[in-house]
């Protein structure tokens, strides 16, 4: 099973997101990790763009910070280094592409069937180009955005670790670490705060999570902990990781601290989400179509090869009989073999 995610061409017209879209999809193409979602296939309809991606049933990190035990929000420590270091393993991922995620945040961390994570919704990533090192641009969400970026100057990578350390703030403290709980407040003040005031912590931080969320939310983007040598060897080395066996979380083989109840839906009720309004006095063009052709480019190789080995479709059509053995219309001594002008029974996947 996949989830499809549609895009409305008339929409993305109107709010000038074509852009966004085409960005998405060939990061998502490019990018293989089980810490951030698969893209399997793009293609159209008439009136959408639609990304075929992982499925991803168990909700997001904020519906479960917040809405699954309302009386006690947020996370135990433990459940939060779990999440934390498959999110640290995605971030690492994408950093090695050379691609800035600048939109990391609770909403955009999904759970599986089984209760992993992944990243997603890759609309405001950028990739950096071979010669660049830094980028610039207003994007994120206000309250996790970096100094650096609120200030508008040149940054990297190091604008995602300042979210990772608001996101494990979050996760512990049911709340970001630059407002109070149930604080209305403008988006000008919660800048104000990001580049001036420290951060305070209450008890429930141990020293070893209040040690990485200082490194992560240092102002000075040089003395922030993050992505250095092509890894993250240094925040991984972090006390709050001490329980993580690294290589085997890369694996899929260390057990998620919570399991979605299959029954339940991690989400709000639907009454509650707005339906889209028809989208007037927007035409699509022949310029339009090209950026529709350009997003469609069908499957992508990697999870479609996966799902034909899981399925057992690979092996249904490529194994025959003992190990280096040849179906009779293959063998090259078969009387009528297609190699004599036959034709060979068997579809065989390279």
């Amino acid at each position: 099973m996949y989830a499809n995610k549609r895009l409305n061409k008339k929409r993305l017209k109107k709010r000038k997101g074509y852009e966004a879209a085409l960005v998405e999809k060939r990061i998502l193409a490019r990018v293989h990790s089980r810490f951030i979602v698969s893209l399997a296939c793009a293609f159209q309809t008439k009136t959408d763009l639609c990304l075929v991606m992982t499925i991803m049933n168990g909700g997001d990190l904020r519906y479960h910070i917040y809405n699954v035990d309302e009386e006690n929000p947020g996370f135990a420590e433990p459940r939060a280094v779990f999440y934390t270091a498959q999110i640290l393993l995605g971030l690492e991922h994408l950093h090695q592409h050379r691609i800035v995620y600048r939109d990391l945040k609770p909403e955009n961390v999904l759970l599986d069937d089984a209760g992993h994570v992944r990243l997603s919704d890759m609309g405001l990533a950028v990739e950096l180009k071979d010669g660049e090192s830094k980028t610039r641009g207003y994007a994120g969400t206000p309250g996790f955005m970096a100094p650096e970026l609120l200030k508008n100057e040149d940054y990297d990578w190091s604008v995602d670790y300042f979210t990772l350390g608001v996101t494990i703030y979050e996760m512990l403290e049911a709340k970001g670490p630059f407002r109070r709980r149930g604080e209305k407040v403008e988006n000008k003040e919660v800048t104000r705060r990001i580049l001036n005031d420290p951060v305070s912590y209450s008890d429930k931080f141990s020293a070893a999570a209040r040690e990485a969320c200082e490194g992560l939310l240092a102002k000075d983007p040089q003395a922030r902990l993050g992505f250095r040598d092509n890894g993250c060897a240094q925040l991984k080395a972090q006390p709050f990781f001490r329980t993580i066996n690294w290589g085997r979380l890369e694996a899929g083989l260390v057990p998620p601290p919570f399991v979605p109840d299959p029954r339940r839906v991690y989400a709000k009720d639907l009454g509650d989400v707005g339906a889209f309004s028809t989208v007037k006095g927007v035409e699509l063009d022949a310029g339009d179509a090209a950026l529709c052709d350009a997003f469609a480019s069908g499957t992508v190789p990697i999870p479609w090869q996966e799902e034909l080995i899981e399925t057992g479709v690979f092996e249904e059509l490529n194994v025959w009989g003992a190990p280096g053995t040849l179906p009779p219309d293959l063998a090259p001594s078969a009387a009528g073999s297609a190699g004599a002008g036959g034709k060979s029974s068997t579809c065989r996947l390279l």
